[in-house]
């Protein structure tokens, strides 16, 4: 994977205000790769076998991380493992159950 450095061309204003992590852990779907958030550039990566197998622009097509959450639910029967919450709501509760425990 190449890594291209950060310069005025490369960073845009919205990118340096934006209070997200440049890269957010989606999960592992139920066929073991690992899909991963890119904020930066709103870009999802997945990688299998230690390689990137899909780079797949989220704002070329008009979607969002929450669409990328339900193509993968639907194509591969979702993730073994989940970071990223699909909404607002669903954080909260989760924060929830875990204060209750």
């Amino acid at each position: 994977m190449s890594v291209q450095p950060r310069t005025h061309e490369t960073v845009s204003e919205a990118q340096t205000t934006d209070p997200r992590a440049n890269y957010i852990s989606v999960g592992i779907d139920n066929e073991g790769a690992y899909h991963v958030y890119r904020t930066t550039d709103e870009s999802v990566h997945v990688i299998e076998n230690g390689e990137r197998t899909v780079r797949y622009d989220l704002e070329d097509v008009e979607k969002t991380i929450d669409d990328w959450i339900d193509y993968i639910a639907d194509r591969r029967g979702g993730f073994k493992v989940q970071y990223l919450f699909k909404t607002m709501a669903d954080a909260i509760v989760g924060a929830v159950e875990v204060g209750d425990q």
